[in-house]
């Protein structure tokens, strides 16, 4: 984003304000994108600050060859597999399955289609928070691809540059993740359709 370019420019010459820019364009997202994965919130206040932290650190030698968006979910994504690794009781899933041609789809789409059956006229803020809910339930490698898709606004080449896997195992995550929330909305529905 040319705004974010701008921004690191200024700041690195000493105007303030522009990182208070930056900062304010990112800091939600980032910071949910952080609670999401680790479900922590004292924790994900400090791993928040640390990623702005390193952000600071390392802004002067940002190479403006990449997008600043990607740089810092880069920055936040290893600080969380950090402390998931500082923090893990081993009970990780490792779903390296691989899926090719599964179409790019976005948050509209699920949101819009989340499973044959349910009605159209659900509220989309009822459905978006039962899609949260079940999305915190996904594993980790599902979980993570499916916010940086539809938070962060990833490109799915840029989730697996990112993350270092391939393109196909990026989309079968994506698969994956959209198949466990449509079966859990599906459920759902008809739980409550025999109540």
């Amino acid at each position: 984003m040319e705004q974010d370019r701008l921004d690191i420019r200024e700041y690195l010459n000493g105007n303030m304000s522009a990182f208070q820019r930056l900062y304010g364009r990112y800091e939600r997202q980032l910071f949910f994108y952080i609670l999401s994965m680790i479900r922590q919130t004292q924790n994900t206040e400090d791993l928040f600050q640390d990623v702005w932290m390193q952000v600071i650190k390392k802004l002067p030698g940002f190479s403006f060859k990449g997008e600043f968006r990607n740089w810092i979910y880069t920055i936040a994504h290893h600080k969380v597999i950090d402390y998931i690794r500082a923090n893990s009781k081993g009970d990780t899933v490792n779903l390296e399955d691989q899926l090719a041609g599964q179409e790019e789809r976005n948050l509209h789409d699920v949101l819009t289609d989340p499973a044959p059956g349910i009605p159209r006229q659900l509220a989309v803020k009822e459905l978006f928070d039962k899609v949260r809910v079940v999305v915190d339930t996904l594993p980790e490698e599902q979980r993570e691809v499916f916010l940086l898709r539809c938070d962060a606004g990833m490109k799915f080449k840029e989730i697996a540059i990112m993350l270092e896997i391939s393109i196909n195992t990026v989309l079968g995550r994506m698969h994956y993740a959209q198949k466990r929330i449509r079966q859990e909305l599906h459920q759902e529905y008809y739980e409550y359709e025999s109540r």
